[in-house]
């Protein structure tokens, strides 16, 4: 049995590296996983386990941000202005369509 230390390691390196599907092998692994009972490897990993949580935070935030990204182009070009009482507007170009790569 792989050590839940070393577990939480790989998924750090799995979400470092963007592997989404290392993380759902890795997860069933890691929850079955017996904790140890001395303290120094308990902080150990519960430093890993934050660690971790930071990276998946990280990771979530940056694919909600590709696919705001991908909804904003697949909209088409707008433009970006503000009324008269500093509120902001977009305005959709009409017949236009976005630009396709064959």
């Amino acid at each position: 049995m792989v050590p839940l230390e070393s577990l939480l390691d790989q998924a750090a390196d799995a979400l470092l590296a963007g592997d989404l599907a290392a993380l759902s092998d890795l997860e069933p692994r890691i929850e079955a996983a017996a904790p140890p009972q001395d303290l120094g490897t308990l902080e150990r990993l519960r430093a890993k386990a934050r660690r971790n949580a930071r990276l998946l935070d990280a990771a979530m935030r940056g694919v909600k941000a590709a696919r705001h990204r991908v909804a904003e182009i697949t909209r088409g070009p707008t433009l970006t202005t503000y009324d008269a009482r500093g509120q902001k507007a977009e305005i959709a170009a009409s017949g236009m369509m976005p630009a396709r790569r064959v």
